[in-house]
């Protein structure tokens, strides 16, 4: 069904909030993270003010063609109920257990701090308070696609929003850095499921380019999970040198003008200007990604 059809209409937030029937609550989390997000984020860029729709969205709801049940997404297609659209899992399905398996395979002592971090009450894992801050990752890509960032590479977006998200929870909500942290530090610290990852699936920037989820020859979502968290890490890494500075610097660098066509956009071409323009942090790491 489409993303607007018959859903429930949350009122008192900057922005349209539909949800599936039965998924108030969790609708409100993700709401007033995102209203939150969205008022800091017009501060820092532009005072950009996106008309968009969050919609979070049960397993018979939900939209995504091309996005399993659990995987967050943002579209600014034609015809939707806004320009851009946030939609967000009501809960638990599939591909969070199968996050859950793939961190336990690869790395059970991390699985054991997932089970301390994100317990279920019943000895297993339940990502879903991470996946109430992920909504102010698809935020970001609403200010960076309605607010006219011209980012030229997939993986330039995602680690512009994986900063834009680290940001915003270290500067307004401390108290959650390890919901947002651990799975991501699990995940992109596990050698073994590198090792996989490297050996079956993608793993360079050029490979992300060309495989990106969504797209006709798409990677696997696990395998664009674990480039997630690797981002998440940078991004905590580069927050943690540049701070705030550096995402606006971000911003500042590719608002409203084209620095490099996509055409021509490579690691090798964006490193220096990366490095002397935004963070010395994310220059290095793109250039000696692997």
């Amino acid at each position: 069904m489409a993303v607007e059809s018959g859903l429930p209409h949350l009122d008192g937030y900057p922005f349209e909030v539909r949800y599936s029937d039965g998924s108030l609550v969790r609708a409100r989390a993700a709401a007033d993270v995102a209203a939150d997000a969205y008022v800091y984020f017009s501060r820092l860029f532009s005072a950009v003010e996106p008309d968009i729709a969050l919609v979070v969205a049960d397993e018979a709801d939900w939209p995504g063609i091309r996005s399993p049940y659990g995987l967050p997404f943002f579209r600014d297609d034609a015809g939707e109920i806004r320009p851009g659209v946030v939609v967000m899992p009501a809960g638990s399905g599939d591909f969070w257990i199968a996050m859950a398996q793939d961190l336990r395979d690869a790395s059970p002592r991390g699985y054991t701090k997932l089970l301390a971090t994100y317990p279920d009450g019943a000895g297993g894992v339940d990502l879903q308070p991470f996946f109430d801050l992920i909504t102010t990752h698809e935020l970001g890509h609403a200010f960076e696609v309605l607010g006219d960032l011209r980012l030229p590479t997939f993986w330039l977006s995602e680690i512009f929003v994986n900063l834009a998200l680290h940001a915003f929870v270290a500067s307004r909500l401390p108290a959650s850095l390890p919901t947002l942290e651990v799975l991501a530090t699990v995940g992109a610290g596990s050698r073994k499921l590198a090792a996989r990852m490297r050996a079956e699936s993608y793993s360079t920037l050029e490979e992300m380019q060309a495989h990106y989820a969504g797209s006709d020859d798409s990677m696997s979502p696990l395998n664009y999970v674990w480039f997630q968290y690797r981002w998440q890490r940078l991004a905590a890494k580069m927050f943690e040198v540049d701070g705030e500075d550096g995402l606006v610097r971000f911003w500042d660098c590719f608002h409203a003008t084209d620095r490099v066509s996509a055409s021509e956009a490579t690691a090798a071409s964006l490193a220096p200007l990366l490095r002397t323009e935004v963070s010395q942090t994310l220059g290095r790491a793109v250039r000696d990604w692997r």
